[in-house]
């Protein structure tokens, strides 16, 4: 499941996010955090230059588009053309290069109008920063995945609900409470670990 990141991004094990959001920046904060505390072998890190950023995050108040430009790659991540912007939900893109099918650059779209509590939306930002980690719903032929790489459980289900101010599951396992705290299962966590393995030497 998943795809990996071009090499020259892969080196540092570390993905710069510039942060466009700026009504979600508690969340986004909080996010990161979460993120860096799964231990999924890459770390996220905030830079101040977009132009230095792997991954963008932005509001959308309809669809949108991110551009990116680096040494070596350029184009353009979009919404889909029905991104409803008062819907609870996030959407992340990702560009890639189209002989070797490794992501360049990644793009997230939160919902610029909707109403939810900052516990709902850092579930919503660590939902897509793990699919811009790689968990992008591409598979390494450059077919879809056919679950988009989620999950059945945990915070890359696919399907979540407003509970309290937290997030959960739209078909909870028993006993499930809504996050945070973050669950991740161990099939996501597998994939993504797998995803940023460091060569054996």
């Amino acid at each position: 499941m998943g795809i990996q990141w071009v090499d020259y991004v892969r080196t540092n094990y570390q993905l710069s996010v510039f942060n466009k959001a700026a009504a979600w920046a508690g969340p986004v904060q909080k996010a990161k955090d979460a993120f860096n505390k799964l231990n999924l072998g890459v770390k996220l890190e905030f830079t101040t230059e977009k132009k230095k950023a792997n991954i963008v995050v932005a509001l959308a108040t309809g669809p949108d588009k991110i551009e990116f430009q680096d040494a070596n790659f350029e184009g353009t991540v979009k919404t889909k053309p029905d991104f409803k912007p008062d819907v609870f939900h996030g959407y992340c893109g990702t560009l890639r290069d189209p002989v070797t099918n490794v992501i360049a650059f990644a793009g997230i779209f939160l919902p610029g109008s909707v109403q939810a509590t900052d516990d709902q939306k850092m579930v919503v930002v660590l939902h897509e920063f793990l699919h811009a980690c790689g968990l992008n719903g591409m598979m390494s032929d450059g077919k879809q995945h056919p679950g988009q790489d989620h999950d059945i459980e945990g915070i890359m289900n696919g399907q979540m609900m407003k509970s309290g101010n937290g997030l959960i599951e739209a078909m909870p396992m028993k006993g499930a409470k809504p996050m945070p705290p973050i669950r991740i299962s161990g099939k996501t966590l597998g994939a993504a670990r797998l995803l940023w393995a460091k060569p054996k030497k």
